[in-house]
């Protein structure tokens, strides 16, 4: 049996005080590995969160591309992630359909994702949680929302801080910044501008989250100094604060690689696991691997 990808449609509660009420279709995929079986021993997931570079659609997806999930997926692992944002509300609301900014409809998204996928599949109902870029806060909110039962989370330059990074410095010409306006409801300005407010965002900004203090389960960051997107930072003091208050936390620094932690070389020369997938070689970066290893060593 070859791994091959299973593309699905879930409905998602989209009520926010920004968004009217309303269901609303999203896409997800599930990659199966070749030793995946429909009785026996269940597999392992990891959900891959991806970032704002791209999305889920009914054909294709950013993450089943990425080098971490080709990894994964070689030595044994199911890999799903969804849009987080359906396509039919990003529409009518004018959000630009590549930024969920881990919102509550992302998190509901993925939370109904995984049950879906634990009710259709041969899965180990805890899983891994990973993210990149966008997917940080994505992940992070998916992990302290505690509606899943999470071993451990890793991310790729993770957003952490919806001020710092969404509503001060956005990607995109902005674009995150006006999701974040819609989603949460944020009132304008004379001139138009948004003007922030915590207390709306609530538990779905993770620098200001009290959950995030005593952080739930292991986790680990790669990211490079130079990251002139996401705040290396924030990221510094996220990890401090966790420590800080007893929990498991790791930052892994790169002096330079910009905003793409997971390409800067050079390549692993004997990774740990299996580099190949359907014959083909997998680029294993340092960050790659580490990932990878950072998994494996809670998956008992």
């Amino acid at each position: 049996m070859v791994p091959f990808i299973h593309r699905f449609s879930v409905f998602v509660d989209c009520s926010l005080p920004g968004i009217p009420d309303g269901t609303y279709e999203d896409h997800g995929f599930l990659v199966l590995p070749e030793n995946y079986r429909e009785t026996g021993e269940a597999t392992r997931l990891v959900i891959n969160c991806h970032g704002a570079g791209g999305t889920v659609t009914t054909d294709d997806s950013q993450v089943e591309h990425q080098a971490l999930t080709q990894y994964l997926v070689a030595n044994g692992y199911a890999i799903m992630d969804v849009n987080g944002l359906p396509a039919r509300l990003a529409a009518e609301q004018e959000i630009d359909i590549r930024n969920n900014i881990g919102s509550p409809i992302a998190i509901r998204s993925y939370v109904t994702a995984y049950h879906y996928c634990m009710e259709h599949f041969n899965l180990k109902p805890e899983v891994f949680v990973h993210g990149g870029s966008m997917g940080g806060i994505s992940s992070t909110n998916l992990v302290l929302s505690g509606k899943i039962p999470v071993i451990a989370h890793s991310a790729y330059c993770p957003v952490l801080d919806t001020y710092e990074e969404i509503f001060l410095h956005p990607w995109s010409d902005g674009l995150p910044k006006i999701a974040l306006g819609k989603f949460y409801g944020l009132e304008m300005d004379g001139n138009g501008e948004y003007i922030y407010a915590e207390e709306r965002i609530a538990e779905c900004n993770p620098a200001q989250n009290p959950k995030a203090l005593r952080y739930p389960v292991p986790v680990k960051f790669w990211q490079c100094e130079d990251d002139e997107v996401v705040s290396f930072d924030v990221t510094r003091r996220f990890v401090e604060r966790i420590t800080q208050n007893g929990g498991e936390a790791h930052l892994r620094p790169f002096p330079h690689g910009g905003h793409e932690p997971q390409l800067v070389r050079p390549l692993v020369k004997n990774p740990s696991g299996i580099p190949r997938l359907n014959g083909e070689e997998i680029e294993i970066t340092p960050a790659v691997e580490e990932a990878f290893c950072w998994i494996r060593r809670f998956d008992f």
